[in-house]
């Protein structure tokens, strides 16, 4: 093997992927590991910083073995990861609890007093709105739940950033993370000092700001013990999952959209601003100048893991969805609504819980299986409604994310949108991750038509007139069934609270 290549990680939120792409974007070689997630009490979600960087070590080291590539070979290394994740750091570099995932619900009343406290000031400084997504929320609540952990709190790093400071010491973040936090002006470009007072934070807890592609570190002793990549690789700071999903998909010029079959149902328009709503996410791009605002549903293949682990055990996904084809659409008349921790778009609740409605005596798994995936094509429907009705059009819509994989989920959701859908070849964070440790490393082009001449494009899925009709009348139902059973899941949420 000859040429130049570049590693890319992408930490997800059920696991994490490794990619080795050579000079011409092809990828090479991959590996993916999973990690445990932990709900300790009802609401609360976290992971363990621990498994993070195993998981990087683990698949770096079985990636670059299925490449076949020498240490001279290897040009840059770069990460992604999800945002507002955020580590706390003690004098010495160790995590001081697990983290706190952005599923997790126990910060609520932090988030409404700080809601009160600031009003609008909020959203005119991040283009976003406050709610217990954000890592501000989150901090809030260890300060009040747990003084003895902030008191020794010295430094905060976001997912991928802890990673990359254990391999390449870089204590900094970029500068599309850092919005997640909800303490950072991506208009001014600064940490708002008057958030982070109100925290009580000190600005030396808080990492540099740089732009995702720029060189922050190289690969130290430690690092190369820990992931088998060369002493002395250049790093670079990587971004948030999303965004550099949007950079890989192709997804790079203002009414191209993506909707996103991983963990979270994301769904994303590409923009040249923000708008400023409390219920959308406002990221900036990659390419400069760009935006993605979008919102997301809470559970989309972390709807269908879920279902793996309690009903299918270690089955593989291609059983699953083999199962899932064997049932016609709609179910036989079953529903599910995938809001297993609440939902976000366009409740905003989170008191709401998941359900199958409409078992019957004929309905097995096969059913059950398939259900999940209408249940989460339904959920983002709603979504991309609801970011029309904001005015931010979808000229055409790029499908990426692990669950796309599954072509019976692609089609599922192009037939529940009813519109063309636009496959890439590569659908992962990792590869977008990959394009921009390339870009990092001078070896790849940062010019927007240039880019856009090498994603390649595997599917345009059109959707099926007949299963379109049926989806309508089934949304339709969907809907009706969710606002309809809203208050039992609050009854049923706080008798799970005991209150």
């Amino acid at each position: 093997m000859s040429g130049t290549f570049v590693v890319a990680s992408d930490l997800g939120t059920g696991g994490c992927k490794t990619l080795v792409v050579d000079e011409r974007g092809m990828v090479v070689a991959s590996a993916q590991a999973e990690y445990p997630t932990f709900y300790p009490r009802p609401g609360w979600c976290e992971q363990r910083p621990q498994d993070w960087l195993d998981a990087v070590g683990a698949t770096v080291r079985a990636a670059l073995a299925r490449a076949g590539a020498r240490p001279a070979q290897i040009a840059a290394f770069g990460l992604v990861g999800v945002t507002h994740n955020a580590v706390l750091l003690d004098a010495g570099g160790r995590p001081l609890r697990p983290s706190i995932i952005f599923y997790d619900t126990r910060s609520r009343a932090e988030s409404d007093e700080l809601g009160a406290r600031w009003g609008g000031e909020i959203l005119r400084r991040t283009c976003n709105g406050i709610s217990p997504l954000w890592t501000w929320s989150q901090l809030e609540w260890v300060k009040r739940h747990e003084p003895e952990v902030w008191a020794a709190t010295r430094l905060i790093l976001f997912q991928k950033d802890y990673v990359r400071h254990c391999l390449a010491p870089s204590p900094v973040s970029d500068l599309i993370d850092v919005e997640g936090s909800l303490l950072f002006d991506p208009l001014a470009n600064e940490w708002v000092g008057d958030f982070i007072g109100d925290l009580g934070l000190s600005p030396a807890a808080l990492p540099g700001v740089v732009y995702p592609a720029d060189v922050v570190g190289h690969i130290d002793a430690r690092g190369a013990e820990l992931s088998g990549l060369p002493v002395g690789t250049p790093v670079v700071a990587g971004t948030t999952d999303t965004a550099a999903e949007m950079f890989g998909a192709g997804a790079l010029r203002p009414r191209q959209g993506m909707v996103k079959l991983a963990s979270v149902g994301r769904i994303a328009s590409v923009a040249s601003a923000p708008l400023g709503h409390p219920h959308l996410l406002n990221y900036r791009h990659v390419v400069a100048g760009l935006w993605y605002p979008g919102t997301a549903c809470k559970h989309a293949a972390s709807s269908y893991r879920w279902l793996r682990d309690v009903m299918w055990g270690d089955t593989a996904y291609q059983v699953m969805d083999a199962a899932a084809a064997s049932v016609s659409a709609g179910c036989d008349g079953l529903l599910f609504h995938p809001h297993l921790q609440g939902e976000w778009v366009p409740y905003w609740d989170d008191r709401l819980r998941g359900d199958f409605v409409g078992l019957t005596m004929r309905h097995g798994r096969p059913h059950l299986t398939r259900a999940v995936m209408e249940g989460v094509a339904c959920a983002l429907r709603v979504g991309v409604q609801y970011m029309e009705a904001l005015g931010l059009p979808f000229d055409e819509i790029r499908l990426v994310g692990q669950g796309a994989t599954s072509r019976l989920w692609a089609h599922i959701v192009a037939d529940t949108l009813n519109r063309p859908l636009v496959v890439p070849v590569e659908r992962d964070a990792a590869y977008g991750g990959a394009l921009i440790a390339r870009m990092g490393s001078g070896l790849f082009p940062s010019d927007v038509d240039a880019l856009a001449g090498l994603i390649r494009i595997e599917a345009c899925l059109e959707p099926d007139p007949a299963r379109a009709r049926l989806y309508d009348e089934l949304f339709a139902i969907y809907q009706e069934a969710d606002q309809a059973l809203a208050c039992i899941a609050h009854r049923l949420t706080a008798f799970e609270h005991g209150r």
